[in-house]
């Protein structure tokens, strides 16, 4: 009876082990991270920081006549016929490393600066 108690202990010992804290087998190496998708917190890397320049609303990008605005986290763009807003790049944009780009702050509220599209695209 104490081997049995014993064999029954080391297999429980064996089978905890091998959960984490909610009760999940442990993944080896990385596969736990595979097909993990990470969401973007807070703005891109190439927004201006929090509470810097609180006048900026719009990054706008001249060279690809797109914007961005800061309070809602949406691009603005044109497909040429007419303007798009998503929280995404459109695809044909993936590619582009906004960060090495130009920008342009808008300091003028309003939800859409593509109102003044040409305005903006004489001026930059």
């Amino acid at each position: 009876m104490k081997q049995v108690l014993i064999v029954f202990s080391l297999v429980t010992l064996f089978v905890f082990s091998n959960m984490d804290a909610n009760g999940q087998g442990k993944a080896k190496g990385n596969s736990k991270n595979k097909n993990k998708v990470e969401k973007q917190k807070g703005p891109p890397a190439w927004a201006p920081a929090h509470g810097y320049r609180a006048k900026t609303r719009h990054i706008y990008f001249p060279k690809q006549n797109i914007y961005y605005d800061l309070q809602k986290g949406v691009y603005i763009y044109t497909d040429g016929k007419s303007w798009d807003v998503s929280v995404q790049l459109p695809i044909a944009l993936k590619a582009v490393d906004l960060d090495l780009e130009v920008q342009v702050e808008l300091d003028f509220d309003t939800d859409q600066p593509q109102s003044k599209n040409k305005e903006h695209q004489n001026q930059h």
